[in-house]
């Protein structure tokens, strides 16, 4: 009998191993890989998966509970963002992400930062998400007034693997600034740059994310921090040699002492997934993403940047294929050709 039993566990288990990962997982569970707790992106997971989801024993839409995918939960999963994100999508960790829509091409291209990496071409997008600006937030006794006052400066440039890291050091080098070099960097996630601004160890410190940041917020408003902005030659350098990157503003009033409006860049958040899930799968959670009758409630009223998700802009600043059961919703609703 044991060995009848041993054997039948053996065999379902070497049949669930043999099956393709997309077969293999279970998708009542998905997990939405996003970035740091104090950064834009773990709120933002967190407002997709409340919408996608649908759990076993909740109300029907009808009765007025979720409407999202019928018997899944999804859930936002902490991580360091960007880089680290497309690289658990290749390794089969989660089966969806926010990432950075030059990281994610970079990733699926196999260029620029990755060009040492065989091209990532599991990627695939459901929909872009909003722009993320550039802040470079720094001390008021720092004299940094601009990208060119870094020089002899420390600065905390994002941590390693990160996509807010490789965004940091483009805009400096477009500046013609080098880290170890022309200043002293720190490599460190947007919770550890707001440590060592408050603990006076670092002068200033550059992240990406959607405004308004409440945490930057609270720096300027109970640190006197204060937001540097990014203008002259080495923008449109870095403008024009990463088109991702384009020019934006933080306007005025969005950050407490703003009186005027601060010039930045800014590059899109994508929510990205796999190609090898079961993509009526993945049109069932783009369905139920665009047309949850709750969503614009829970997007709007859950995170400032929510309001900046709209189908209208599903598709900008989106550098590589959307998956194909995303693609199959659009097409139904005549968004997509």
């Amino acid at each position: 009998m044991k060995r009848c039993i041993g054997l039948g566990f053996a065999i379902a288990f070497l049949c669930i191993a043999g099956l393709p990962p997309a077969q293999a997982e279970d998708l009542r569970f998905f997990k939405i890989a996003s970035g740091s707790r104090g950064g834009t992106y773990f709120p933002i997971a967190s407002l997709l998966a409340k919408v996608i989801s649908n759990p076993p024993g909740s109300k029907s839409c009808e009765a007025g509970g979720n409407c999202g995918v019928p018997h899944l939960t999804a859930t936002a999963q902490s991580s360091n963002g960007s880089v680290d994100n497309v690289d658990a999508l290749l390794a089969r960790k989660y089966p969806s992400a926010i990432a950075q829509a030059d990281v994610a091409y970079w990733s699926y291209s196999g260029t620029g930062p990755f060009r040492t990496r065989q091209p990532n071409t599991l990627l695939c997008t459901i929909s872009s998400l909003y722009p993320e600006d550039v802040h470079f937030v720094a001390s008021a006794d720092s004299r940094i007034n601009g990208m060119t006052d870094i020089s002899g400066k420390r600065i905390a440039l994002g941590k390693l693997n990160s996509g807010a890291l490789l965004g940091a050091q483009l805009l400096v080098r477009a500046y013609g600034l080098q880290e170890g070099k022309d200043f002293t960097p720190s490599f460190v996630d947007f919770l550890g740059a707001q440590d060592a601004f408050k603990a006076g160890q670092v002068d200033g410190f550059i992240t990406v994310a959607g405004h308004p940041s409440s945490a930057i917020a609270e720096m300027i408003k109970s640190y006197g921090a204060k937001l540097v902005p990014i203008v002259g030659k080495g923008r449109d350098v870095l403008t024009e040699k990463s088109p991702f990157y384009t020019a934006s503003t933080i306007p005025a009033g969005v950050y407490p002492g703003q009186s005027n409006d601060v010039d930045t860049v800014a590059v899109p958040a994508l929510w990205l997934s796999r190609t090898d899930l079961d993509q009526n799968f993945l049109y069932k959670v783009t369905k139920a993403f665009w047309e949850n009758r709750f969503a614009r409630q829970i997007l709007d009223g859950g995170h400032p940047k929510g309001k900046s998700i709209t189908l209208a802009s599903s598709f900008d600043g989106v550098p590589i294929p959307l998956c194909v059961g995303a693609q199959n919703y659009y097409k139904e609703i005549g968004r997509l050709k």
